[in-house]
């Protein structure tokens, strides 16, 4: 009887704990990447990976709207398991995230972070400053992250004073 009492507290923690963990990418849509290299590669060969289905991920740049379609920039960086990104790992470099109509900038705020899971479409070179950079192009579906957003449930069981496991 005390055991049933007990789990029912525990079962509410594990349930409260999975709702803070943000956006979740479908299985079916981590199961149709084709191409999982490292950033760099693709950047410097956009051209050789068009139509290859991936995830990447990054922060927001810079969120615009034009009159057929919009385009996010991202600074990218390399994902975790559940594909957040992870701004304290280096940087691969920046990449476009194109899509038809509009994208409210708003949502997609200069900051945030960002995963996208779609095709590689092609490139296009902008200027950063005075310098010259080519921007893979992908088209997809996008996952906003929160600020603050966990990457796991964060559930501490502690003995003692200041011992956590």
């Amino acid at each position: 009887m005390k055991t049933r009492y007990f789990l029912i507290p525990v079962l509410i923690l594990l349930i409260a704990a999975s709702f803070g963990c943000g956006p979740k990418i479908p299985r079916e849509t981590e199961d149709r990447v084709s191409w999982k290299g490292d950033f760099r590669t693709l950047q410097a060969e956009p051209d050789a990976f068009i139509d290859e289905f991936v995830i990447l991920g990054g922060r927001i740049v810079r969120t615009e709207n034009f009159e057929d379609h919009s385009e996010i920039t991202v600074v990218q960086f390399p994902t975790d398991r559940a594909n957040r990104p992870q701004p304290e790992k280096p940087s691969g470099g920046r990449f476009l995230i194109r899509a038809d109509g509009f994208v409210d900038p708003a949502v997609h705020v200069t900051g945030k972070m960002i995963t996208v899971a779609g095709n590689i479409t092609g490139s296009e070179t902008r200027t950063i400053g005075d310098y010259p950079y080519e921007h893979p192009i992908v088209e997809g579906d996008v996952w906003v992250w929160e600020p603050g957003a966990t990457r796991s449930p964060r559930i501490h069981f502690g003995v003692g004073i200041g011992k956590t496991f």
